[in-house]
């Protein structure tokens, strides 16, 4: 009994843990089923769905209302008026995608930690009546492991902390969700049809067990549609215990003694169903307002949907946005194949020996566990048929199943260790999920919602900046940097902005970076609230430091000709603009009062494939200053257009000095020059003192020569001079390779135009 109370003891404050951790409606759904429960707390009936008008509560609406009508008169005295004062969405909520490293809080202001007052009050009365539900999910499953191990406690004990300590149901019970009132419904008619399975043939089933299994089925049918499963689980159940029993008036007690309270309790709510909308179950609503899904569900897509579900069965927090570490899900994809696995087997052994009850299962009860699970997942597929985004959750009604399932498996393949040893497998299993489930309340959440403190210094590695954003200057990023010189397509650039304010803020500033190309166009964006949505403006206090570190994702593609410096553009986002949907920045200043653009930094992207010359090309291998090499022309003459085209394949041997200009010169047989044009190897795209060993750019040239210019031999010569000399430092030729070479330029190649 002490072991028994510790589990229970350990859930519960775990629990409440989670619930004062996890901010205010950052579980999923979660102010859409709260908006429901809210809306009974003021006395109003059930809502009426419109598509075209879903209301504060969405689809949840739609949703079978028992759990709604019990939170809703706990919640009654609470005055919620700060409703929609507290619940501000993130407009940059990362909803669904664990992998995006910021924005996990749904709320804007999840990053302050509120009173247990008005609407946050009933919040957490609603959580608490959830994790009571779950308590009872963890009481009727222990019962149920009693009764199936032939009331081995220890095993039975294995099942009930495997289950208490899963982090998603530890996650789930904490929040405000009316799957808690499913979940418990279930577990508990699941135990009371094993209590119906194991009674003794010749002890008679009264009448009042039938009720109490009839108040179950109405309760989880009230509940969540996903309870109306039971009903034929219950049948089943009903029709077997006649035909063992030789009676089959007991199918006919069963019928009218289970049906007629659960037709009471529920029946009453399918009826509006039909009456207001046409469909009983009311799904024609909930899908129009949450979506149904676009594309047939086929092997390719259902694969990566099963990974989300696999994932969420064990924990995946928020909105689906925060991962537990990957090994954890690896460890418990291998539990469940053994468990499952030797559960099966420990099933056929059971039924084999029944007859000599020499197995330490029930037979009967195994069974009805597989049952039952298989009858959640076939509810799950066609869930699944229907909409996108399969959760493990919608399998929680099962849990009962899964763990004593679990538990059954691995000890039939420990069966002929000494007793001793079976226990070490169960309890590194329990002691895994409870360390993740420590894990995630200690550090994994608190890190995804709450803002980072304020710095003392700001890093010596840092650029010392002074911009200052609004009218009122308010606003002053204070320094920057960069970790990473050089990115690839795809790849992301880590930046660390160091922001202060100088007096309060009274509204909540958008911050955006980007990364343009040489002609302003974006190549990367991230726009959000600071600290990555945990750290909104107005939570800043004047004077400190914030060190804001994000990753910049480069998501367009760039040409392969050179690669780029793009320019790193932070701005502030002038709300006054939001509203219009314009999203204008506030302007920028420097020290000086002078409003400038705020580049504030620069990053080499390199393109995705070396550049190659697009017309027959010569090796050329000259070298100038050591520093740059020329490794490859290509010319041709169009006499049409009297246009020379002049191709060049640039290598950096080292890093420029400065930036130099690349001139190509067209002189006659004199030596005269007739044509020619000068212009930075890569133009603006890149400046040659970014160039760093290996970095290859494809300079063109298109030089138009006159209409007059006489037939005869021409010459083609190529060099380099620093651009700020106006063509007066030239960079020597340092190796001719194998062309001509002189007077720090080499020949590249004749022609003879007619």
């Amino acid at each position: 009994m002490k072991t028994t109370g510790f589990i229970f003891a350990l859930f519960l404050l775990l629990g409440v843990a989670y619930s004062l951790v996890v901010p205010a409606f950052e579980t999923p759904d979660e102010p859409f089923h709260y908006a429901f429960a809210r809306h009974i707390a003021q006395g109003n009936g059930l809502p009426v769905q419109d598509p075209r008008s879903p209301g504060p509560w969405a689809q949840e609406g739609s949703q079978a209302p028992l759990y709604y009508l019990i939170t809703g008169a706990a919640t009654a005295p609470i005055d919620q008026s700060d409703f929609e004062a507290i619940a501000i969405p993130n407009p940059r909520a990362n909803i669904g995608d664990p992998l995006y490293p910021g924005n996990k809080n749904f709320m804007l202001h999840s990053g302050r930690w509120r009173a247990l007052t008005g609407a946050n009050l009933a919040l957490h009365v609603g959580r608490w009546l959830s994790l009571l539900m779950g308590a009872l999910t963890l009481w009727c499953l222990y019962r149920l492991a009693t009764l199936t191990f032939a009331h081995n406690k220890t095993l039975a004990l294995g099942a009930t902390a495997l289950a208490a300590l899963i982090p998603q149901f530890l996650f789930l019970s904490a929040s405000f969700s009316n799957d808690n009132a499913v979940i418990a419904a279930s577990a508990f008619t699941l135990f009371w049809l094993a209590r119906l399975l194991v009674k003794a043939e010749k002890e008679p089933i009264r009448r009042r067990e039938w009720v109490v299994l009839g108040v179950a089925l109405g309760a989880a049918a009230l509940s969540k549609l996903q309870g109306l499963g039971l009903i034929p689980l219950s049948g089943l159940v009903a029709l077997f215990l006649a035909w063992r029993r030789r009676t089959p008036r007991l199918a006919l007690e069963a019928l009218l003694f289970t049906g007629l309270p659960a037709l009471l309790i529920a029946g009453w709510w399918y009826a509006r169903n039909i009456a207001l909308y046409g469909d009983w179950s009311g799904l024609s609503h909930l899908m129009e307002i949450n979506g149904r899904r676009q594309e047939p569900l086929t092997w390719k897509n259902f694969w990566p949907e099963f990974d989300g579900l696999r994932y969420s069965a064990w924990g995946v927090f928020g909105w689906f946005n925060i991962l537990l570490p990957d090994w954890f899900y690896r460890t418990m994809d291998v539990v469940t194949v053994i468990g499952l696995s030797g559960a099966a087997l420990a099933t056929v052994a059971s039924l084999r020996n029944a007859a000599s009850h020499s197995s330490p299962f029930s037979p009967r009860l195994l069974l009805l566990l597989w049952l039952w699970l298989g009858m959640m997942a076939v509810l799950l597929l066609y869930w699944t048929l229907q909409a996108t985004g399969s959760q493990g959750r919608l399998l929680f009604p099962a849990l009962p199943s899964v763990a004593i399932l679990l538990v059954v498996g691995i000890e039939f393949w420990l069966r002929w260790l000494p007793a001793l040893w079976r226990r070490p497998p169960l309890i590194g299993v329990t002691g895994v999920l409870g360390a993740m489930s420590i894990y995630a309340l200690g550090w994994l959440l608190p890190n995804a919602y709450y803002a980072p403190p304020p710095v003392t210094t700001i890093d010596a590695r840092a650029t010392q900046l002074d911009v200052r954003y609004g009218d009122e200057e308010r606003l002053r990023l204070l320094a920057l940097r960069l970790d990473a010189e050089r990115v690839r397509v795809g790849e992301s650039l880590p930046v660390t902005l160091y922001l202060q304010t100088t007096a309060p803020l009274e509204q909540d500033y958008q911050l955006f970076l980007q990364l343009l190309d040489e002609n302003g166009v974006e190549i990367a964006n991230l726009t959000t609230h600071p600290g990555w949505g945990r750290n909104p403006t107005t939570f800043w206090t004047p004077g400190a430091i914030y060190a804001d570190a994000y990753l910049l994702r480069v998501t367009r593609r760039i040409d392969s000709w050179a690669p780029l410096a793009a320019r790193l553009y932070v701005g502030f986002i002038d709300p006054a603009t939001e509203a219009e949907g314009t999203y204008l920045p506030l302007p920028a200043y420097n020290s000086a009062g002078e409003e400038i653009t705020p580049f504030i930094g620069v990053v080499t992207v390199e393109p995705p494939t070396a550049p190659e010359l697009s017309l027959p090309a010569e090796e050329v291998g000259s070298e100038f200053g050591g520093v740059i090499r020329l490794d490859q022309v290509a010319v041709q003459w169009k006499d049409e257009t009297r246009t020379l085209i002049v191709e060049l394949l640039w290598e950096a041997l080292g890093q420029p000095a400065t930036d130099y200009t690349a001139f190509v010169h067209v002189v006659d047989a004199k030596g005269e020059r007739v044509g020619g044009y000068d212009q930075a190897p890569a133009g603006d795209r890149f400046p040659t003192h970014r160039w760093r060993a290996g970095d290859r750019v494809l300079s063109r040239f298109e030089i138009a020569l006159p209409d007059s210019l006489s037939a005869g031999d021409y010459e083609v010569w190529v060099g380099l001079y620093e651009s700020a000399s106006a063509g007066a430092l030239r960079l020597p030729v340092t190796s001719a390779g194998l062309v001509l070479a002189g007077d720090g330029q080499v020949r590249v190649a004749t022609f003879a135009p007619e």
